[in-house]
């Protein structure tokens, strides 16, 4: 399957929102566990509207990124979630940047 991120990035994956998510983006491939969607599913619903903060190395302390990091995971993998999430229904994102998510 194909995806976009937010700023327009194409991206190949396997796997889905509910079992987890094999990204294909450079080499090699990594995985995001049905965990770590559920983790950044419930930070949008207890933050939204929320920023992104897909930055790896210095997120937003108020952003989904910054939770992330602090919680071990790279915040990069928002790039990845966050577009899968919108076309899902669960979530709508700013049209610039910074990107803001706000629940639906």
């Amino acid at each position: 399957m194909e995806g976009k991120t937010l700023t327009g990035v194409n991206y190949k994956y396997n796997g889905s929102l509910e079992d987890g998510l094999e990204v294909f983006k450079g080499s090699p491939s990594f995985k995001v566990s049905k965990e770590l969607i559920g983790l950044i599913k419930s930070e949008i619903e207890r933050k939204s509207p929320v920023l992104m903060g897909a930055c790896r190395d210095n997120p937003n302390p108020y952003s989904i990124g910054r939770f992330l990091l602090d919680e071990g995971h790279s915040p990069q993998n928002l790039s990845y979630v966050i577009p899968l999430l919108i076309d899902d229904g669960f979530c709508v994102a700013s049209k610039k940047k910074p990107f803001t998510i706000t629940i639906c």
